[in-house]
């Protein structure tokens, strides 16, 4: 086999190596109480409210948890993002 086949070959399977590890790096890792409070308290600062009032359970796919705080439902998402479901507080 030609030496630039398999420099080239061993340069791809590094590029590769290098990507996954950094895609895996990414990987967020979330707990219930931790999602609840940060979401708790972004909802306090754009809302007011208390954090008493916020509360979540699990997800399903797309979502990983739900928190409700008073009229407003949250959604997470594995990489932590948060977003805005329902400001109205319908079910």
């Amino acid at each position: 086999m030609p030496l630039q086949v398999v420099i080239t070959t061993a340069t791809l399977v590094v590029l590769a190596a290098l990507g996954g590890f950094w895609l895996g790096q990414r990987q967020v890792t979330l707990d219930a109480s931790g999602v609840i409070e940060a979401v708790a308290d972004a909802h306090v600062v754009q809302h007011g409210g208390d954090r008493s009032q916020c509360v979540g359970w699990p997800g399903d796919d797309r979502a990983v948890f739900f928190v409700r705080c008073a009229a407003s439902l949250y959604s997470v998402d594995r990489w932590g993002r948060v977003s805005l479901i329902d400001q109205g507080g319908g079910t």
